[in-house]
């Protein structure tokens, strides 16, 4: 079967920067080999992140922009950050979450995580998706963020499991998942409680979250299915598997495909090999073999396009300064090896960039699908 081709495409460098108009830049994406676009919107718009998101200065409709690429045959995903808003954060002292520690979350960079438990925002997040979906009629939805906070873009290498803060341990979510287990909190106050849930609770903890995280999930998907039934969903996930970090994208952020399954039609694993510094080549291997046997949902691995977290800010890392082609090939042709059923890119600027320069890295795409299918 032909894979899955796809990319996100939230900023829009194809106007401000290649001056294409929305047909032209549809078609592009045709050309390029693309089937499915991840695009964002001005009703719910992605914070600003490692890419530049701002709109164009010309006349914009977002729901010309989603009709042109469907008139050229893509599928249309209007993307949602759920759990991060520094505009929430700022504005909202109890969506700030806690660590295991009592320490209040601190924004890193470009990234602040928002309690997932906060019943107003949840709230808003269901009605700007919705408000969305009904305004754009996209194909699908693509849920980001969707997790407990965590910065794992600086989880490297040789950093342990004690060193990495997990959330959220505000008073809210304690009480959440006391009560989901039946169980009373012990005396002493939130240290105490806290003390408790890692010492004498850790499974069940774990299952709280990875449950949560899927009823929100669950509730989302169903208010974009009110206003357009018949969508699918497509959730922003890990290439981080349950032997990384002694299973912290299960115990820290949170997800669990056990859990997620019954409202996930597709999931995105992000394998940002330059960011986490690994081979993706037995990586790619490693982590689609252990998803495989946990799901029947699409499995798209997702790839970036050029190397990321070179300010100085990041510098601890010491990362590659830059992708090259055979890293890129080297990537493709491990996630075709290993079974997914696609591959992503992140993003869509990255492949604008390389046919500015050749293509190398959009040729690499195609025979990818070519080969495949």
């Amino acid at each position: 079967m032909r894979p899955i081709i796809g990319v996100k495409a939230y900023g829009w460098d194809w106007s401000s920067i290649h001056h294409l108009s929305m047909s032209a830049a549809a078609q592009r994406m045709v050309r390029q080999g693309m089937d499915w676009a991840l695009v964002q919107n001005l009703i719910d718009p992605l914070p600003g992140s490692a890419v530049l998101q701002t709109p164009p200065a010309k006349a914009y409709d977002d729901r010309q922009w989603v009709a042109a690429l469907q008139d050229a045959g893509l599928r249309v995903y209007q993307s949602s950050a759920i759990f991060f808003s520094p505009e929430a954060f700022a504005a909202t002292p109890d969506i700030q979450p806690v660590d295991q520690h009592g320490n209040a979350f601190e924004p890193f960079g470009w990234y602040c995580g928002l309690c997932p438990t906060h019943p107003a925002w949840l709230a808003r997040k269901s009605d700007l998706l919705a408000e969305a979906v009904y305004k754009t009629q996209p194909d699908g939805i693509f849920l980001s963020f969707l997790r407990f906070p965590g910065f794992w873009e600086m989880w490297l290498p040789p950093i342990h499991r004690n060193n990495v803060s997990e959330y959220c341990f505000c008073t809210r979510c304690i009480g959440l998942f006391a009560q989901s287990i039946q169980c009373a909190l012990p005396a002493g106050g939130p240290s105490a409680w806290r003390h408790w849930i890692v010492t004498e609770q850790r499974s069940a903890w774990t299952t709280w979250k990875c449950n949560w995280i899927a009823g929100v999930a669950g509730q989302l998907r169903a208010a974009a299915l009110a206003v357009q039934p018949g969508m699918d969903v497509i959730l922003n996930g890990f290439g981080l598997g349950t032997n990384d970090l002694d299973n912290a994208v299960e115990e820290v952020l949170g997800q669990g495909l056990g859990a997620l399954n019954p409202v996930i039609d597709h999931y995105e694993l992000m394998f940002y090999f330059q960011i986490m510094k690994r081979d993706p080549v037995p990586w790619i291997h490693e982590r689609i073999a252990q998803v495989r046997p946990q799901t029947q949902r699409t499995v798209l691995a997702c790839l970036q396009g050029q190397a990321e977290y070179m300010e100085p800010l990041y510098r601890q890392g010491h990362r590659a300064r830059a992708i090259s082609d055979f890293e890129w090939q080297s990537a493709l042709d491990a996630v075709a090896a290993a079974g997914a059923d696609g591959v992503l890119t992140y993003s869509w600027r990255d492949l604008l960039a390389d046919e500015a320069q050749g293509g190398q890295r959009v040729a690499a795409l195609r025979r990818y699908r070519d080969h495949k299918g």
